[in-house]
């Protein structure tokens, strides 16, 4: 079972004994055990934090919760559900497409016909989230291109932010800025 689920079931668990019990009764563990399912249930709303467009209205747990709930199901593929048809169902389902799109990009795309060595992919990766405070896996290739013989910019996407990563063959940095190629 993965940490996520786990932990998600655990929270769980803990909301609903402490509901059972009357509230003068919570045991020091009972109240540690609330206090840490709040702080799950905050990070995993702030999980996809990035794919909130800066211009997203700062919003309560209703217009997240519906957020997410758009998010996966444009992440997944699946159609657009018209019966939750609200702003936030609607910015999550485009955030969720284009998550989507940006993953399936190096399956889509021949990075522009350029032949990019994976030590100049990987580190570019590394340090496109390490700015963005991302895992890897929520950074993308998007498309790429070569100056002179040894110098690679590589354009990368995590959420709706889009970077250029100028790199070496060998995977030495030189260059890191917003935008795109």
């Amino acid at each position: 079972m993965p940490k996520r689920t786990t932990a998600t079931a655990a929270a769980a668990l803990i909301a609903m004994q402490a509901l059972a019990a009357p509230a003068f009764a919570l045991s020091e563990e009972q109240k540690a055990g609330l206090a840490a399912a709040a702080l799950l249930g905050i990070a995993a709303l702030s999980h996809h934090q990035h794919h909130y467009r800066d211009d997203a209205p700062k919003a309560d747990a209703n217009y997240k919760a519906m957020f997410e709930r758009g998010y996966r199901d444009g992440l997944h593929n699946e159609s657009y559900d018209s019966r939750h048809n609200s702003a936030a169902y609607s910015q999550g389902y485009d955030a969720g497409q284009k998550e989507r799109s940006n993953r399936l990009a190096y399956k889509t795309s021949n990075i522009g016909g350029t032949k990019v060595p994976t030590e100049a992919v990987n580190s570019c990766v590394t340090e496109v989230a390490s700015s963005l405070n991302v895992s890897g896996h929520h950074v993308h290739v998007i498309k790429a291109g070569q100056e002179g013989a040894n110098n690679f910019y590589i354009e990368l996407a995590a959420g709706h932010r889009h970077l250029v990563c100028g790199t070496d063959g060998a995977g030495a940095v030189f260059n890191l800025r917003d935008g795109r190629l």
